[in-house]
């Protein structure tokens, strides 16, 4: 090999190359191309430093500008480029040093333009031999960059800062020839030696799980919460429609609200990657939106920005977000999830006020309550298709706690639902309700299946929709499926207690008693607000014949129409006739109050072991169309009926035999 082309190797860092790039690092910053700069000699030192430390996901524009110069992380580096500026005079800097210094160097560091990590070329240590007499070094030149990185001359210049020695242009044509070998080798080696350094970057293209926390509030106004809390919501439901991210949902998500939990800590109790943080600022009729995504496993930030909106427009920014996560850490969306995700959704601001409202009310099981925050965002905007979803979820919810007559609850959810999905067919929460009517209210268990797996396309996050979805599965005999669904919807939102209790319900249905009770020892022992377990206790000890326990479960679960009928059962089933037949009275009178009880009254009668009773309980249930008809397949309180023709004929009418 001539001495006077040497050939450089990439950066394969081992121990004795780290050590060979710190030394020659002290010589370049010790040298007279930078000691006049201590800014320069500080940014080429934080960078190499990273470098060599793996720590590439710090070698971002934002980071270093974050790092070095003291920006916020959220700042706007479109409008400040200091960053830039910095790293164009440490490249001309870098170039001054190789053309003046003509002694053979066993390590190159360069700063491609475009980019903030360093490579470091080496030249092999048994190919150096001592330069002929009188020989020129090539000196490396910078890669092809825009005009103002530019660091060669085609004429002899002296650069700002730089002084440049007449005896290197008069060997010019070896330095441009020997130039052009280095350059070529480097640009062939480039694309390896960068994923032999450092890999493809796994701080970021591992990050397939996120949770987002509650956005902070940045007014003085404290009545602004609810407003910051809304947007979370929505950033959530936004990047949950990414069908390869797994993402927190908000119950979750909320429970760290004011926390002083580090993010590694929340992390690893949530089992995400990456974390979410920011803050929402209101101020007039605009909105200022900072957010910024943490790699979990490092502390450290990857991306950050900021948004400003008016607020007819706050509802756009959702999905510019949440598109722009997914391309950071190297999700692939489909095009119809871009499509979703770039909608425009200009809203009323008083609609959106009124509706944030009414939905966190919802989300906090307040139904009354929020129907009338969302009856007055509609009255505002009748086309508010979110609006008209929360309130079908609302009337749902009465209609299955059995605190709405079910018909008048169901027949409400389903016309909301319509409205809502006609609005906007791209709504999961729509197609979500529209699937629940159709399941109590029709009975209509494929369209309820379509409704279902259409919202799940939508927004496969949703742990919500999951939980949904198990109760259909259940209810159509379907255990293990419904079992599956209703755990992933736990690892979804894995610190709600609501979650829990669905789960628990789906693990009774499904007859895996013990787990249902292990289930509740469980989450009683967890950093959450734990549900009111006393009625699935209740169902479960009765299940497992202990009938005591089942009792005094019952009755701490209220006097509900469901707590009453399986106390009732309960009664029965014990020896204690009289007991349960007092609570067929009061149950009779809560019919004739609001239309709720009679299928409860039926389960009375069967624990009295009246079955003539019962049918004609159920009977009735069947033509108030009673939500406890959709769990005739599975209920096993209904086991000392199934062998009777009139139960098999009762279970065809609802539609859940052929």
């Amino acid at each position: 090999m001539s001495t006077t082309d040497p050939t450089w190797e990439p950066n394969t860092l081992t121990p004795i190359r780290i050590d060979l790039v710190r030394q020659h690092l002290k010589q370049v910053l010790a040298s007279r191309a930078f000691t006049g700069s201590k800014r320069t000699q500080d940014f080429l030192q934080l960078i190499v430093g990273h470098a060599l430390d793996g720590e590439v996901d710090s070698l971002r524009e934002r980071m270093i500008g974050a790092e070095m110069f003291g920006r916020p992380i959220n700042y706007d580096t479109g409008s400040d480029s200091v960053v830039r500026v910095k790293a164009t005079e440490v490249r001309k800097r870098l170039a001054q040093f190789y053309l003046e210094t003509e002694g053979r160097h066993k390590v190159r560091i360069e700063i491609p333009s475009g980019s903030y990590v360093p490579k470091f070329c080496f030249d092999p240590p048994e190919t150096v031999a001592q330069p002929r007499q009188g020989s020129m070094q090539p000196a490396p030149v910078e890669h092809p960059a825009p005009a103002e990185d530019a660091t060669v001359a085609p004429t002899p210049v002296t650069h700002t800062n730089a002084v440049v020695r007449p005896s290197l242009w008069k060997s010019r044509p070896r330095l441009l020839a020997g130039l052009g070998v280095a350059l070529i080798l480097c640009l062939a080696t480039g694309a390896v030696a960068y994923k032999r350094w450092y890999g493809d970057v796994p701080a970021l293209r591992g990050i397939r799980s996120i949770a987002i926390l509650p956005l902070k509030n940045l007014s003085s106004d404290t009545g602004q919460e609810y407003f910051a809390d809304g947007m979370t919501e929505e950033l959530i439901n936004d990047l949950g429609q990414v069908s390869t991210l797994r993402v927190i949902s908000l119950t979750s998500s909320m429970s760290y609200k004011g926390t002083k939990k580090k993010l590694p800590e929340i992390a690893r109790e949530l089992a995400v990657d990456g974390v979410i943080e920011g803050g929402v600022l209101r101020e007039g009729n605009q909105v200022r939106i900072s957010v910024q995504l943490i790699d979990a496993r490092t502390d450290r930030p990857t991306w950050a920005h900021t948004y400003v909106r008016d607020l007819t427009g706050t509802l756009a920014w959702q999905g510019e977000v949440a598109q722009a996560i997914a391309e950071e850490v190297s999700i692939k969306t489909t095009p119809q999830e871009q499509a979703r995700l770039s909608r425009k959704r200009p809203i009323d601001p008083e609609a959106q006020d009124l509706f944030l409202h009414g939905n966190l009310l919802l989300d906090a099981d307040n139904c009354w309550s929020a129907i009338n925050y969302l009856h007055q965002a509609l009255a505002k905007n009748p086309n508010y298709a979110e609006a008209h979803a929360a309130l079908a979820t609302c009337y749902g919810r009465l209609g299955e706690t059995g605190e709405m007559a079910y018909q008048e609850a169901f027949s409400t959810q389903k016309s909301e639902a319509a409205r809502a999905v006609a609005l906007d067919e791209s709504l999961p929460e729509g197609h979500a309700e529209l699937a629940n009517a159709a399941m109590t209210l029709d009975w209509d268990w494929a369209t309820a299946a379509s409704e279902f797996h259409r919202a799940l396309e939508l927004n496969p996050n949703s742990a919500a929709i999951h939980q949904k979805y198990a109760f259909f599965l259940v209810r159509t005999g379907q255990l293990r499926e419904a079992v599956a669904e209703v755990e992933r919807g736990v690892d979804l939102d894995p610190l709600s207690g609501r979650t829990f209790h669905h789960a628990g319900f789906i693990y009774y249905f499904a007859r895996q008693y013990d787990d249902a009770l292990s289930l509740v020892r469980r989450v009683r022992a967890l950093d959450i607000s734990p549900p009111d377990w006393s009625f699935l206790l209740g169902i479960a000890y009765a299940a497992k014949e202990s009938y005591p326990d089942a009792i005094a479960a019952f009755q701490k679960a209220g006097d509900g129409a469901y707590a009453l009928g399986h106390l009732g059962n309960a009664y029965a089933r014990s020896g204690n006739p009289v007991e349960a037949r007092k609570l067929i009275a009061r149950l009779q009178e809560n019919v004739r109050k609001n239309g709720v009880g009679r299928y409860e009254i039926a389960l009375v009668y069967i624990g009295l072991g009246d079955k003539q009773q019962a049918f004609q309980w159920l009977e009735e249930a069947y033509g108030a169309h009673d939500v406890g008809m959709v769990y005739l397949k599975i209920d096993p309180c209904l086991d000392p009926l199934r062998s009777d023709p009139r139960f098999d004929r009762l279970m065809h009418r609802v539609g859940l035999t052929p």
